[in-house]
């Protein structure tokens, strides 16, 4: 599956009857009456919720909201009180989800394989009306975990990147660093240049989340902890990295964990090292990479840091950036207002944010 977290927009709040924030509208009334039943409430827009994108076809991309789709299933069986009995089954968001484990992934398979099946049925309820699938131009996509407990880093985990840092040695153990969850936002939203920074550089990577907690794990059991995987962003203020006594404050910035489109669950990447890895810069190819590159994979990453501290559902392991980077450039290529960085993973997808300058 590939889930996402999502906000309703002004237009797909109009579609599915949402305007008028005090009362469901006549439309959503309606909707609801053609499915036999009056009972349900529409969310309001702002609200994040767990969503899935639909796969090729017809409305390939649209997003299925997950808990109102079970809600409407069990609605259409006479189930009492639909929306109180999808709540207890099936969280709305991506933490309480992540937090339920496999329990919940079957209970979203169960409710994406319904609207599915409903939109291939000439008597399908309407699921539009209903406001169980959104167009993707009716959804705001956000990060995948808007607020992990912890982000985790690794630098130099690919041996070309870290020769043309300037570190050419292969490490003897991965090198693990933090990001703030402060500094995530989703493919939907701006990176935004520092007033205080003249070198603010891109780092494609893909992205573990967690999905069961992991304390002193072995690698060939760690995958089993992973939920999925997704694209990232580790944006660097190169001139806060590693100057003045300075470490990681340049890593640390608002907007510098771009992550998404989707969390894509591990049944369909059963091979993290095994994908292709891309960015580009304003549409000028900059890295250009595989997973398998890497000095240490991703379960060796998860092993290694669940000796140190205890990973939690939710939590993101970002797994290290091949080479390309903006700093090693000649001359350095610094992202400027108005860039478009693409990081697109194989399986995974494309993550994109323009680039806005703060002081502009």
């Amino acid at each position: 599956m590939q889930l996402v977290t999502f906000e309703r927009s002004d237009e797909s709040s109009a579609i599915a009857g949402l305007g008028d924030v005090a009362a469901v509208s006549s439309q959503g009334r309606l909707a609801n009456a053609a499915l036999g039943f009056d009972t349900l409430e529409f969310s309001r827009p702002g609200v994040r919720w767990l969503g899935a994108l639909l796969p090729p076809g017809p409305h390939a991309g649209d997003v299925v909201d997950l808990n109102r789709a079970l809600a409407v299933k069990l609605a259409s069986e006479d189930v009492g009180a639909p929306e109180a009995e999808a709540d207890s089954l099936l969280p709305s968001d991506m933490l309480g989800f992540l937090r339920r484990g496999r329990a919940s992934l079957a209970v979203a398979e169960n409710a994406l394989a319904w609207a599915l099946d409903a939109l291939l049925r000439y008597d399908a309820p309407d699921l539009l009306g209903a406001g169980v699938v959104l167009p993707r131009r009716s959804a705001r996509l956000c990060a995948p975990v808007p607020r992990p407990g912890k982000i985790l880093c690794v630098a130099r985990n690919y041996l070309a990147h870290a020769a043309e840092r300037g570190s050419p040695e292969r490490p003897e153990e991965p090198v693990l660093f933090l990001k703030p969850a402060s500094a995530v936002i989703g493919p939907d939203d701006d990176v935004l240049i520092p007033r205080v920074s003249e070198q603010v550089d891109y780092e494609g990577e893909l992205a573990a989340v967690i999905g069961s907690t992991a304390r002193n794990v072995v690698a060939d059991e760690a995958l089993e902890h992973v939920a999925g995987y997704t694209a990232a962003n580790d944006v660097s203020a190169r001139d806060f990295q590693n100057v003045r006594g300075q470490q990681m404050l340049g890593k640390c910035c608002d907007t510098f964990a771009p992550t998404g489109p989707a969390l894509v669950t591990r049944d369909e990447i059963p091979d993290p090292q095994d994908l292709s890895i891309r960015t580009t810069v304003s549409g000028e190819p900059r890295q250009d990479a595989r997973t398998k590159e890497m000095v240490f994979s991703v379960a060796e990453l998860v092993a290694f840091a669940s000796r140190l501290m205890t990973l939690e559902p939710g939590d993101l392991l970002l797994t290290g950036t091949p080479a390309g980077v903006g700093a090693a450039a000649s001359p350095p290529r610094w992202l400027r207002d108005g860039d478009v960085v693409d990081v697109e993973i194989e399986h995974i997808g494309r993550l994109r944010n323009h680039v806005r300058d703060d002081r502009s």
